[in-house]
């Protein structure tokens, strides 16, 4: 095989989200995201063995959820409402907080900001604060550093 080592994955748990080419946020989770299309399936007067698989134009948008920890002094580099001007990094990486050259990255452009729900807060637990930011993407490209 060409390059895949099925002996070596990587970690799911050694990641960061850059915002703006500038922002390194610290993320709690990144809840699983896919890139999928819509098809339309046609079948053809005279050929029964078969139909054509047409893609069809995207009806809505990628979502891509992130739920970050909240800090006191935290500058919000991603408030709802917020268009992106440069594609959201997110860098995996197999040594913890060393991004310089990651494993992979999911590079997501076309980003909007579209809605934030924040933790629930208890007296009786200590938790730390987090808020879950919802993103909608036009484009998503990913890459190996191998």
């Amino acid at each position: 095989m060409s390059g895949i080592s099925l002996h070596d994955p990587l970690a799911g748990y050694n990641f960061l989200l850059r915002v703006e080419a500038k922002y390194d946020l610290a993320c709690k989770s990144v809840q699983a995201f896919r890139n999928e299309y819509e098809y339309e399936y046609i079948q053809e007067g005279g050929l029964n063995e078969y139909v054509h698989v047409i893609r069809k134009p995207v009806s809505q948008p990628f979502i891509l959820e992130i739920e970050r920890y909240v800090a006191e002094n935290d500058i919000d580099p991603i408030p709802v409402g917020a268009i992106l001007r440069m594609p959201l990094l997110l860098l995996v990486s197999r040594r913890q907080n060393q991004f310089e050259k990651p494993e992979r990255t999911y590079e997501f452009s076309g980003c909007v900001v579209t809605g934030k729900e924040y933790s629930a807060m208890s007296a009786e637990s200590s938790e730390l604060l987090t808020e879950k930011v919802t993103i909608a993407y036009q484009k998503l490209q990913v890459s190996s550093n191998k």
